[in-house]
């Protein structure tokens, strides 16, 4: 794990969100990386600090009494009753106050939807170029293998029960593309599955996740795909999408929510070859 990698799981992991495996990563990444170490003690330190100074929120008296009175008006109520609705008023009013100050920053209805828009579609890019970050990181920190085989089943059979949906390794036309082996990885917050080929004197690493909502929409959908930068490939009978980064293609394929993302020492078009002549057993 590199440290631009390692800054971007630092909050997950101080806030004890972090996967296993990419924990671990970071982990050892922090043992010999002093930078990245102070990082993680400031975040720390500020996280506890927060939690020290931040005290829950009350409404001001004026608005609790309004809201109140506003209740007593349409449903009077007994001493008791008013007592125990006392807690849940505060909340309310405090809900209240803020979208007061929400619809006075933001206008009407109209703008805020116009607003949203605008910053999806630029959240689903961000997190689109975030995805191949993580491929090529992924491909690049050459960690070992949980399972050496060189037998698509036995890969396969190992990921059964590991991670919330099914892993099958690919296969390959060409005969010089060989499995050597397999690991528990992360993409972003997902799980990921990671299968270790060899091409000749080449690495080939596949990526495989369950896709989230966002990214699943912008697979299948070819404006967003021109708009996040991915270019389409015609390769023999089949179209490949893929993206390039740091000199790296990323072919990118996704099969009922799941998807398989490729990084390789190889040139473009040889990749682009090889995945698209791949079988994704289902």
């Amino acid at each position: 794990m590199d440290c631009r990698c390692a800054e971007r799981h630092l909050s997950a992991y101080v806030d004890g969100e972090l996967e296993p495996s990419p924990m671990l990563e970071l982990e050892d990444h922090l043992t010999v990386c002093a930078d990245c170490r102070a990082e993680h003690d400031f975040l720390h330190a500020l996280q506890s600090e927060l939690k020290a100074q931040l005290q829950p929120a009350a409404a001001p008296p004026h608005v609790r009494a309004r809201v109140l009175r506003a209740l007593a008006d349409v449903h009077p109520e007994s001493e008791h009753d008013h007592a125990t609705m006392h807690g849940f008023m505060t909340a309310a009013a405090i809900a209240a106050s803020v979208l007061l100050v929400l619809g006075s920053v933001f206008g009407t209805d109209k703008e805020r939807v116009q607003t949203g828009s605008a910053a999806e579609v630029s959240s689903v890019t961000t997190a689109g170029l975030e995805f191949v970050h993580d491929i090529v990181d992924r491909h690049k920190d050459e960690l070992p293998t949980e399972i050496a085989t060189q037998m698509p089943e036995q890969a396969t059979s190992w990921f059964r029960n590991k991670l919330n949906f099914q892993v099958h390794a690919v296969e390959f036309a060409e005969p010089k593309v060989q499995l050597r082996g397999a690991r528990i990885s992360q993409v972003g917050l997902q799980q990921a599955a990671k299968l270790y080929y060899s091409v000749g004197d080449s690495r080939l690493t596949l990526v495989v996740f369950k896709a989230p909502p966002s990214l699943a929409h912008m697979l299948a959908s070819q404006s967003e795909l021109e708009r996040w930068g991915a270019h389409r490939a015609h390769v023999g009978n089949h179209d490949v999408t893929y993206h390039t980064l740091q000199g790296y293609t990323v072919p990118i394929v996704q099969q009922n929510g799941i998807v398989y993302a490729f990084a390789g020492d190889l040139d473009q078009g040889s990749l682009l070859h090889l995945v698209a002549n791949a079988r994704i057993p289902y």
